[in-house]
């Protein structure tokens, strides 16, 4: 069968890096091919020049035996390769409908047909699922709804070759699954597919093939699922990860924070009343939409919200984000592009951002102080970077998550508050993040951590709530079953401890 995309001898080079060197890559009809590898191992760069957003510096792209050159993604897309990309790029201040068929806009007349628009792209949203409005704004949407409209765009544009680079990182596991389903017609109707995600189960679940790539090489394509997870992890980082959560035993102390009735001005959260201890990792579990996220934000300051909230036994002041960090609580959000990192600016001033209370006095930076105290954070972290002044956005994923981490985790904070805190990134960072947020719970701090990755609430916390409606409904004690947390987060009800 020929190959209907074949990519032979890739190579590009950006200053000072080599972000791939003579890579091949080849893709059948009616195959779900991954490709996967650490955070700047080349799988972007790749796809990119695939769908036409970079030329590559040597090599042929060869579609359906026939060499092409893509000047840009519009020429890719007249080939029928269409691409979704981690980074949305959506446009906010349209409608859904207008994003899901941006580029297709019915006409009649000469005029857009409005009433055919928002049919259509309502076709298109509820053939995965989506229940939305296809006439809202799409900045109305949180950020995990704009992702899924993202998908459907692509996936309604009756495309040949579908890439898809981390488009499951804002998803929650229920939303992964429908796109995983519908993917699967995809194929079956021929559509070849590549698949880019750092959760190795998905690439298990869906895929026939794996491509690895490792600093910018090919290091090999292994069958799926025959393939071991553990040699799949070992060919994308170059070392054994024996144990990914490498959870410690740490002693539980009293209780560092009280949660009594916190309800959201906005009604998404109701009545939340906890407690986490010191050296505790609690993890919080639910759907989207079920007011698990606006629980971290009005945690760190960031929603307004009525109810008791107690630091060390203080009564915590949560009306601004400065004033919840000074009672003691860090928060870091999950949407790290957005609200996390300063994307202009250096790995200094991304670290140092939030200790400019330690670093000024009279009005005046200590700069010989924030430089070795970021030099310091760099080194504790394992930053990969080449050097404080680099811009934080030439850094990978996961070395951008380690900077936002490490900001927050040199101020030693009584409580962390982290949402979704490895979203985005490789397998091998993951266990780095892993180990940090245990030495924050070592040293004594109390860790909340809202993920959407089950495996990594249960391999990591060790009680873990359930948020359903609002509501706090469930609570499990670490080794509960995967099946009756899911359970519970689908229900809502009163609460009850397993």
């Amino acid at each position: 069968m020929t190959a209907i995309v074949r990519m032979e001898g890739i190579s590009k080079v950006f200053p000072g890096v080599v972000a791939l060197d003579g890579v091949d890559f080849e893709l059948q009809p009616g195959e779900i091919h991954a490709l996967a590898g650490e955070n700047g191992s080349g799988k972007s760069t790749l796809v990119k020049i695939l769908y036409g957003a970079l030329q590559p510096d040597r090599g042929t792209i060869l579609v359906d035996g026939e060499p092409v050159v893509f000047a840009g993604p519009r020429t890719a897309i007249e080939h029928g390769i269409v691409a979704i990309s981690q980074e949305l790029t959506l446009a906010p201040s349209l409608t859904v409908a207008e994003n899901v068929l941006m580029g297709r806009l019915p006409r009649r007349g000469g005029m857009i047909d409005w009433a055919k628009t928002n049919r259509r792209a309502s076709a298109a949203l509820e053939d995965l699922g989506v229940e939305v409005d296809p006439r809202r704004r799409l900045s109305e949407l949180p950020l995990e709804l704009q992702q899924e409209v993202e998908v459907a765009r692509a996936v309604s544009a009756n495309s040949r070759v579908l890439i898809l680079d981390e488009a499951t990182s804002a998803l929650s596991e229920r939303a992964t699954d429908r796109l995983l389903e519908r993917l699967a017609i995809l194929r079956d109707r021929g559509v070849a597919i590549v698949f880019i995600s750092h959760r190795l189960r998905e690439i298990y679940r869906c895929s026939s093939r794996v491509t690895v790539l490792r600093d910018g090489r090919l290091i090999g394509t292994a069958p799926i699922p025959e393939s071991p997870e553990q040699r799949l992890v070992q060919m994308m980082v170059g070392r054994e990860i024996s144990d990914l959560f490498n959870k410690r035993e740490i002693d539980k102390r009293e209780p560092v924070l009280r949660v009594r009735a916190l309800t959201t001005e906005d009604g998404s959260m109701l009545d939340a009343s906890f407690e986490v201890c010191a050296g505790e990792i609690v993890g919080v579990a639910g759907l989207v939409g079920c007011g698990k996220n606006e629980l971290a934000l009005a945690l760190g300051g960031a929603l307004p919200a009525t109810g008791e909230v107690e630091v060390k036994g203080k009564r915590a002041d949560l009306r601004t984000p400065a004033r919840a960090i000074g009672s003691g609580i860090s928060l870091v959000p999950d949407d790290r592009k957005r609200n996390a990192i300063l994307p202009t600016r250096s790995v200094q001033d991304n670290l140092s951002a939030a200790w400019m209370g330690r670093l000024t006095r009279f009005g005046l930076i200590n700069t010989r102080e924030e430089r070795r105290l970021a030099s310091g954070a760099v080194s504790r972290f394992s930053v990969k970077t080449s050097s404080l002044s680099a811009r934080i956005v030439q850094l990978s994923g996961g070395n951008q998550q380690k900077v936002v981490l490490g900001r927050w985790f040199a101020l030693s904070p009584d409580v962390v508050v982290l949402s979704e805190p490895t979203r985005g990134i490789d397998v091998g960072a993951k266990s780095e993040v892993y180990r940090l947020i245990q030495d924050m719970a070592e040293s004594g701090a109390g860790i909340l951590m809202i993920s959407s990755e089950m495996p990594e609430l249960l391999g990591l916390c060790d009680r873990i709530l359930v948020v359903s409606q609002g509501r706090i409904t469930a609570e499990f004690l670490a080794g509960a079953a995967e099946e009756e947390i899911a359970h519970a987060a689908f229900a809502a009800g009163s609460v009850a401890v397993a």
